[in-house]
């Protein structure tokens, strides 16, 4: 199969995620709770006891199981250095496109988080985390420019990955003015940002947008921004990692 028609049978399938790897395929094969749609193994795996148990929770669970060459495999996992001979896909239905939330009812209150060109794995897991655990609506996750779902983003997020309506769209800058046209308040974190926590209310709905790791929110964003949201800092520190950002900002109606 090549990576056009990959691409093509993907499309219809709108709220499915592909992971790779043996230990965090055969984790997902474990929990019953997680519904698999297939799983992939390259014709290069030498037998091994994690193929072979894989093979047995897949066939337990009436899941199909594919078998490709390495090439073909790697254009499914899309990293051929370390998917190890193993994808799986996960039927995921909170992981969307940005256009099911552009239709529906805009509600009173409700606030995102937009990530613009956030690259650490970790870091992106960590916020899906904090999202998930807090009165968050959900994320918005631009397809370029930001770190990919992968099983590093799927094991910083404690499983939270699957738990988190994530919308995703092409980049930061065309979600954002979707979102903006269909009445969303856009809320950048900045250094210089002059509103504080305290000051949002609670019924405009927002996204709240948070930048790359070392660069913060790019000019174009900043520039589309309603207002920019200041977190004050003591003792001449000048930045918080961009996940405990977004954790503060998650939790900010728990007072």
């Amino acid at each position: 199969m090549t990576e056009s028609t990959w691409a093509q049978q993907r499309e219809l399938f709108d709220d499915m995620i592909t992971l790779y790897g043996r230990k965090t395929s055969l984790e997902i094969l474990k929990n019953t709770n997680l519904k698999v749609f297939r799983l992939h193994l390259a014709t290069s795996n030498k037998p091994a006891p994690i193929i072979s148990e894989m093979k047995q929770l897949a066939t337990s669970r009436n899941i199909e199981i594919r078998i490709h060459n390495k090439k073909n495999l790697s254009h499914i996992s899309r990293n051929a250095r370390q998917d190890q001979g193993v994808a799986i896909d996960l039927i995921a239905p909170h992981y969307r496109k940005l256009e099911h939330l552009i239709r529906a009812d805009l509600k009173p209150g409700a606030e995102f988080i937009l990530v613009d060109r956030i690259t650490n794995p970790q870091n992106l897991g960590m916020i899906i985390r904090s999202i998930a655990a807090s009165p968050m609506a959900g994320l918005i996750l631009p397809t370029q420019g930001c770190a990919t779902i992968d099983p590093l983003v799927y094991k910083a997020s404690a499983g939270c990955l699957l738990k988190t309506d994530i919308y995703r769209c092409k980049t930061s800058l065309d979600g954002a003015l979707a979102l903006q046209q269909k009445g969303y308040q856009l809320i950048g974190l900045s250094a210089d940002g002059q509103l504080r926590l305290n000051e949002l209310d609670n019924e405009t709905p927002k996204i709240m947008m948070l930048g790359n790791e070392t660069e913060g929110l790019s000019a174009e964003l900043q520039a589309a921004c309603d207002q920019l949201l200041g977190i004050p800092m003591a003792n001449a520190v000048d930045s918080l990692n961009v996940a405990v950002t977004a954790g503060i900002i998650s939790f900010h109606r728990i007072r």
